[in-house]
Formats: structure tokens, sequence, C-alpha cells
């Protein structure tokens, strides 16, 4: 999917669209949104393995460096913005035709809730800690 794809999904989710976020790591730029999984077309989740449903949410993170894919490491957690308790982020590496490097994580949504994610991103021997709340909810 790529930046560019990260950036033209983000577009489609207008209201989600704000939320998405972009921060460094040294020389290297993290883009990072969260949308629902019925957002995405059946045919895009079964290439990349992902479950589509009105009821789990997902996590796209990208990193590269000069326009350049990266691969890194990354762990999160995920709440609302009510609860105390975060739950852990499971990421999947993808790797498009191109070469883009993604990383999804699922979580289970209630409706139109706000998440905290909280993520640990290594890259290049470097470490960033990322907080960000996000509305995530079906367009209905």
């Amino acid at each position: 999917m790529g930046r560019i794809g990260l950036l033209l999904l983000s577009l489609c989710f207008a209201g989600q669209a704000m939320a998405a976020g972009v921060t460094q790591v040294g020389d290297t730029v993290v883009n990072y949104n969260a949308f629902m999984t019925n957002f995405l077309s059946p045919e895009i989740t079964a290439k990349y393995g992902l479950q589509r449903s009105d009821q789990l949410g997902a996590l796209n993170i990208n990193v590269s460096k000069t326009d350049q894919k990266i691969a890194s490491t990354i762990k999160g957690t995920y709440r609302e913005t009510t609860e105390k308790k975060a739950k852990p982020l499971t990421f999947k590496q993808v790797i498009n035709d191109q070469g883009a490097i993604d990383y999804f994580a699922q979580f289970k949504v209630l409706p139109a809730k706000v998440y905290v994610f909280d993520l640990e991103l290594k890259v290049n021997g470097e470490t960033k800690r990322i907080e960000f709340s996000q509305e995530v909810a079906s367009l209905q």
C-alpha cells in the first residue's frame, strides 16, 4: 500500500483522514492511521490476509527513509479513552507488489469510539514511542 496508498486510503475516510499522522524516527518517516476494515475492498483484505468486518478496525503503519521503504519492529497497545487497561496489538508485515512495506494490526471496535494507541517502533537501532488518539467508526 505504501505512503501514497495510505494517503489515498486516508482521503477516502474524510473524517478520519484528519487523524492520520506522521512522525520522525531519526531520518526515517513513520506514517500511521486507524480505520475500519470494512473500508478495504474484499480483494485487498484477501490479498494481504486481513479480516474484513464492520466490527474490526485496522491500524496501518509504514516506515520510509528517503522514499525507500524499510523494515522495522513495532509493538503496541490500544484502549478506549474511558478504559485504563490497554490491549495488545499484533502487527503483520505486508509487502506489496512494488516492494512497499506496511504493518497492519487489527482490533475489535465498538460503535464510534475514540481509541488511544501506544506504539513502540525500532528503526535502524533507534526507538521511538508514539501515542495518539483517533475515532474509529463505520460509515453508516
